[in-house]
């Protein structure tokens, strides 16, 4: 699941979304990861050879240590200026509201939890849009 936060000006928007993990998503994977090395570490001790590290178990560690420094990466987004726009795909099914200057496969995409914020966002794209914008009422299948 992806969670998005939206920040409307009178300019343009911000976009932040990210990948929604647990609260114990975290520590979880550096316990996998602290699992994994020492695993690792004891079967070098039990064969007394070094040689064990070199080849897959080397790749596993590596991918264990890369394990232990993840964080979750927040992306972020911005639109364009309002008055570049003149396209406005509105898909009512799945609540999403998207932006287009010229090319109506890409633009700014908007989605919505609940119908009054779809509205309400709507409404304000009818003010800061230009007076040329093309509003279309259809699935979005991009």
């Amino acid at each position: 699941k992806t969670i998005y936060n939206y920040t409307i000006k009178t300019n343009c928007a911000h976009l932040e979304y990210y990948l929604h993990y647990p609260d114990f998503a975290s520590s979880f994977f550096k316990g996998i990861a602290i699992a994994v090395i020492l695993i690792f570490v004891f079967i070098t001790a039990l064969t007394g050879s070094l040689l064990f590290l070199i080849g897959p178990a080397a790749m596993a560690c590596i991918a264990a240590l890369k394990l232990l420094n993840w964080e979750n990466p927040i992306h972020h987004e911005q639109s364009l200026p309002w008055a570049e726009y003149n396209f406005v795909t509105i898909d009512r099914k799945r609540l999403m509201i998207i932006t287009h200057r010229t090319d109506v496969t890409l633009g700014f995409e908007a989605r919505f939890q609940h119908e009054v914020l779809f509205n309400k966002y709507l409404n304000f794209l009818h003010t800061v849009l230009p007076s040329t914008a093309e509003f279309t009422e259809k699935a979005w299948k991009w």
